[in-house]
């Protein structure tokens, strides 16, 4: 059976404990991989892509009422997509250590004025940006294209490849020449402004 017959039997309510059950092992085998290489290294720790899958997959279901599929792959692409979401989410939840502040000098722990703020103020995101697009408009189209969707965007190897029509391991080798050049160009245009 294909995703969009399964899809349409569970929204019909028929044997919809088996149809749910084999549906997530297609999309287990479709999304599993994708979703892994969209976990940043920092939440690894934290996020299973195997969690991240389930938890989008159920979030799917109760909302499969109002799902209307377009083709093949819309019903993955709309888990896909709901996963992505909730890696973001989850990226945005950060633990924080708590910090035992000194009220008085010479009493133990850290003085509010110690802790640098990390929030960087518009001007200077503003010129970084600048500062980025200048560098990858010294290289070629495709060169920052692949920067732009792969660092940028954050798209996986697989996901670029199956855009442009390559494979995987030619796109992550164009990429890793590609970077070097980017590298190579912002370090010139460092030595130039200084």
């Amino acid at each position: 059976m294909s995703v969009r017959d399964l899809v349409r039997e569970v929204q019909d309510g028929g044997d919809a404990k088996t149809a749910k059950e084999e549906l997530y092992k297609l999309l287990r085998a479709e999304l599993l991989s994708r979703i892994e290489g969209k976990i940043p290294a920092q939440l690894r720790s934290r996020l299973d892509a195997e969690d991240v899958l389930q938890a989008a997959f159920l979030k799917a279901l109760k909302s499969l009422d109002g799902f209307q599929a377009q083709d093949e792959g819309s019903f993955a692409a709309w888990v896909y997509s709901i996963a992505k979401n909730l890696i973001v989410d989850q990226g945005r939840r950060r633990s924080v250590a708590a910090v035992r502040f000194a009220t008085e000098e010479g009493q133990p722990g850290v003085r509010a004025s110690q802790i640098a703020s990390h929030r960087q103020r518009p001007e200077s995101l503003i010129v970084k940006r600048d500062w980025i697009n200048a560098a990858l408009a010294r290289l070629h189209a495709k060169e920052a294209e692949v920067i732009r969707l792969r660092w940028l965007q954050g798209m996986t190897f697989e996901e670029i490849a199956e855009t442009w029509k390559k494979t995987p391991g030619a796109v992550q080798r164009f990429y890793s020449r590609a970077w070097q050049r980017f590298r190579e160009v912002a370090q010139e245009s460092e030595t130039r402004e200084k």
